[in-house]
């Protein structure tokens, strides 16, 4: 039966306030009004407190000896409607509750234990677990099986919920994804050339690759990366190799090079091209992986600095700025200023050339862009670290 304002004024006329503040507490539970439930438990506590009775009333008019008890009755009662909410499978409505409280760990462990099928409703467990933060790690897995490559990439293209170490399983978990999809692709299109019938199944195309498997596939089969052949949407590889370069070391780092490998293979109007230093576009990036993972380190620096220095002369920083990332993941300091000077101001270098006791890099900057203020500063700042003659 339905519970009316006309109804619940009738019992508390009856029989009271207490009959009215559960007659209404029912009503809420069983129709699944989880806040007003919530509330309802509010007025309770508050009509036993001696308090003024309006759950929503401003805290500031609740003396400060009931405080205490009155935030202990918030907690149960979240609790309560949290709990019951999480019995019945809202998790919407239970991560209302816990939110509020700040004890995000019973949604949590609900929303871990759920399994997703594919007639599943994947968007509120992607924003519970990946937007709100609750497991954002499975929740970018779900992404890329729910939405695939191109909504995972674009998510990564922001913020990362729950800071480095989230992102950096997201990109391990993306370049993982889009090499076997491409390894996929390429089993199956060697297949449809050798005559055979297209594999009903993933399982039948082979297992997951190992390293180096794509790399040695296109060596033994040059033949399917001939004239105008690609197997998987290259925007999605370019953007997997440039989010690559993010990644500390690990196997999926490794890994990403064998995507830059099947890109440098590609011929005709599709091979991509890029602005300097990524002319070659993955042949650019496979420097720049190669030189984190110390394979010819040396040589691929070398090439960065020569393209940041020739594009410094034609006004153009963006060499620079790849040369200075480079450095600093490299923990390469005193050299990243060399980098810098070309692409930062030199207001901005005063900081790192007083921690060297080397000025030069702002003094070029300020040279660069002809700011004689920072350039004469630049060289006080350098006399006034040179001993002084006696």
């Amino acid at each position: 039966m339905s519970l009316d304002c006309a109804r619940l004024e009738e019992c508390f006329r009856e029989k009271g306030a207490e009959a009215a503040l559960e007659t209404l507490e029912n009503h809420m539970e069983s129709t699944g009004d989880h806040t007003g439930w919530f509330y309802t438990l509010l007025m309770r506590a508050r009509q036993g407190l001696g308090l003024d009775p309006t759950p929503t009333a401003p805290a500031e008019e609740i003396p400060a000896g009931k405080h205490e008890a009155y935030e202990e009755a918030i907690r149960s009662a979240g609790r309560k409607v949290g709990n019951a909410a999480l019995e019945k499978g809202q998790l919407e409505a239970a991560w209302q509750m816990f939110k509020l409280l700040g004890e995000p760990e019973p949604v949590r462990q609900a929303l871990m234990a759920r399994e997703l099928g594919e007639e599943d409703d994947w968007e509120l467990p992607i924003r519970l677990a990946y937007y709100e933060g609750l497991a954002p790690e499975a929740g970018f897995d779900w992404i890329l099986r729910r939405y695939g490559l191109c909504n995972a990439i674009t998510t990564l293209s922001q913020e990362t919920p729950g800071g480095p170490e989230v992102r950096q399983h997201c990109l391990r978990a993306l370049v993982r994804a889009i090499r076997a999809e491409l390894m996929r692709r390429l089993r199956a299109d060697l297949r449809h050339r050798q005559g055979l019938p297209q594999a009903e199944t993933d399982a039948e195309l082979g297992p997951p690759p190992e390293s180096g498997d794509i790399s040695r596939l296109l060596d033994k089969h040059p033949e399917l990366t001939e004239e105008d052949n690609y197997h998987i949407d290259l925007s999605h590889l370019q953007s997997t190799v440039q989010l690559s370069s993010q990644l500390q070391a690990c196997a999926e780092r490794t890994l990403a090079r064998e995507l830059c490998d099947y890109g440098k293979r590609l011929k005709g109007r599709f091979v991509p091209r890029g602005e300097p230093p990524f002319a070659d576009f993955f042949g650019g990036w496979d420097r720049f992986l190669a030189a984190l993972e110390g394979d010819d380190a040396e040589g691929n620096i070398s090439f960065f600095r020569q393209e940041a220095q020739a594009a410094a002369e034609e006004g153009n920083p963006y060499p620079a700025e790849v040369w200075l990332d480079l450095l600093r993941k490299l923990g390469r300091d005193r050299e990243a200023l060399e980098a810098a000077a070309i692409c930062q101001s030199p207001a901005g270098l005063r900081g790192p050339c007083r921690d060297l006791r080397d000025f030069r890099p702002m003094r070029e900057a300020a040279r660069r862009q002809e700011d004689r203020v920072h350039f004469l500063a630049a060289l006080l700042e350098q006399h006034n670290l040179e001993p002084r003659a006696r």
